[in-house]
């Protein structure tokens, strides 16, 4: 069965009583555990902690983020006040380091704008990537948004209408291993998606699928998530690796108590930069470069057919 990123209970949790089974649930599966990042009663209070916002509520229910989240994340313009939790979410946590990548993402999309050019975005969420570049000087632009999460593409679609690009921009119900497009597009960005799969197979079919949609010298962005060092309190000698981080060991014991403890987050599947490229080659590309940021961690493989 193919692999999918989508989420059943919607972008807002309003079923208090459901929540509060799942951290019933949570509480008890923490009670017994013989390991814990952080002490038991810190543990369940960050557990109370995330049942009082959206976010947080999302988080427990789905393991993992959908498109709108992400976007919320990336983007950090709460609607409203937010609790000392989510602010150290949106500001403090690894997930917000996330929103550094994005932004070179968008940078090297801009790169690939041209008169006539396809772009698609796999999975596409609410596809601020491609609808926050600037098209003014271009014309016959096509935008294409593939993802399987109904709700992010009617916000996909939204988001578009919002910023006058509706006409450009269309919309499918796809998987991303099957997407039916043959030499379609002269850029495929995928931010994320790979983070959800950890069969080495599966993953070289996923690119398989981008190169087949893929014209003849088209290119891939995609990230990926390098394995992370030990934590500095389990290994002193990787203390200086965890710095490119920029996150401090409280913060870093929240973030592994909140998103392994508690969470158990989905989405935590890392490759090597070797791994990556061996994969990709194996789907036919050609790797033109992998970018990181400025401390080494975050990268972003661009590939060409």
């Amino acid at each position: 069965m193919a692999s999918t990123v989508s989420h059943h209970t919607g972008t807002r949790i309003t079923d208090t009583a459901s929540t509060e089974r799942i951290a019933a649930d949570i509480e008890r599966r923490l009670r017994a555990a013989d390991r814990l990042v952080l002490p038991l009663e810190d543990t369940l209070e960050l557990l109370g902690q995330l049942q009082q916002f959206e976010l947080g509520r999302f988080l427990l229910h789905n393991r993992g983020l959908n498109g709108y989240w992400t976007s919320y994340i990336f983007r950090n313009r709460p609607e409203g006040p937010v609790t000392p939790l989510e602010h150290w979410l949106l500001n403090d946590s690894l997930l917000c380091q996330a929103r550094e990548r994005y932004h070179r993402f968008r940078e090297l999309i801009a790169e690939h704008i041209t008169d006539g050019a396809t772009l698609a975005s796999v999975p596409c969420g609410v596809m601020d990537d491609l609808l926050e570049q600037d098209y003014r000087d271009v014309t016959g632009i096509r935008l294409v948004g593939v993802d399987l999460d109904t709700e992010s593409l009617r916000y996909a679609e939204e988001n578009a209408r919002r910023h006058g690009l509706a006409e450009h921009a269309s919309f499918r119900h796809e998987d991303a291993w099957n997407l039916g497009a043959e030499e379609e597009f002269d850029l495929v960005v995928s931010n994320g998606l790979n983070m959800y799969e950890s069969d080495p197979a599966r993953l070289t079919d996923l690119y398989r699928s981008f190169h087949r949609a893929l014209r003849p010298g088209g290119r891939l962005l995609i990230s990926f998530l390098t394995p992370p060092p030990p934590p500095p309190w389990e290994a002193p000698e990787h203390a200086a690796a965890w710095a490119k981080y920029r996150i401090g060991e409280d913060d870093l014991r929240r973030e592994l108590s909140i998103m392994g403890d508690i969470v158990q987050a989905t989405y935590l599947n890392f490759s090597s930069e070797s791994d990556v490229r061996s994969q990709l080659e194996a789907a036919g590309f050609t790797v033109q470069a992998v970018r990181y940021n400025a401390g080494g961690v975050l990268p972003i493989a661009i590939a060409v057919k």
